[in-house]
């Protein structure tokens, strides 16, 4: 799924929290600031290989799915 955006509100349905996403991005090319006020593509969070990532990213793409459905 492309061109999908994740963002802070696919996190938080999975019950992560702001400290534990904000460290996540520290050192990384995107930036917790964009993260809460835009987003970032979730293929993004899936190149990353990490597993907490990929869970956002799967949400989001899930929560994109559901809305083209509607």
């Amino acid at each position: 799924m492309t061109d999908v955006i994740a963002r802070l509100e696919h996190a938080r349905a999975l019950g992560y929290c702001a400290r534990g996403m904000r460290r996540w991005f520290e050192g990384r090319e995107r930036s917790w600031v964009e993260f809460v006020e835009h987003g970032v593509p979730a293929e993004w969070l899936r190149a990353s290989g990490d597993a907490l990532a990929l869970r956002v990213a799967e949400q989001a793409e899930r929560a994109a799915a559901e809305d083209r459905s509607r």
